[in-house]
């Protein structure tokens, strides 16, 4: 008789797959809930002295959400949430400097202040501060830009997945 066919061993096979059939589940549907996907981008305000910055950020969610499956763009008449932020600060530092103390490293902080809201209600779902950083190497042809576009994209994404997140 093989190990296989023993009622013992039987026994533990059913137990395993009743309990993994309990704990791995899929269905079809979404990470977003059904009654909040339909999403209204505000313009990012802008507290800082870095003029335009709040523009690319606005379009870098927006490209976010258009490529997020679940999500949808909305105007703000059909929305059912409302998005909307505020760049707060920008910081600036110096990582690393050669012999002649010219900046080799540099890194770059964007600190935004996120909300998002539901439209009918006006109840606020999220609010929350965020911070991201790009970098940038000066020998490498790089420079302030780069690392401006690379923080808003890292915020971007993380806005986005905000509204993952349970309300």
């Amino acid at each position: 008789m093989s190990a296989c066919a023993t009622p013992a061993a039987a026994a533990v096979l059913g137990g395993v797959l009743a309990l993994a059939s309990g704990c791995v589940s899929l269905h079809q549907g979404g990470i977003y809930r059904k009654d909040l996907d339909e999403v209204f981008v505000a313009y990012f305000d802008n507290e800082t002295f870095y003029r335009d910055l709040q523009f690319q950020l606005t379009e870098q969610v927006v490209s976010e959400i258009l490529s997020s499956p679940g999500l949808r763009l909305s105007s703000k008449e059909d929305a059912e949430v409302v998005l909307t932020g505020s760049l707060l600060d920008v910081q600036q530092h110096v990582l690393a400097e050669d012999s002649s103390q010219q900046p080799l490293l540099t890194t770059v902080t964007l600190t935004v202040d996120v909300r998002v809201a539901d439209i009918k209600t006006g109840e606020v779902l999220r609010n929350k501060r965020l911070s991201e950083y790009g970098d940038f190497v000066s020998s490498q042809g790089e420079n302030l830009t780069t690392a401006q576009t690379e923080a808003i994209t890292y915020l971007a994404r993380d806005i986005v997945r905000l509204l993952e997140e349970d309300f």
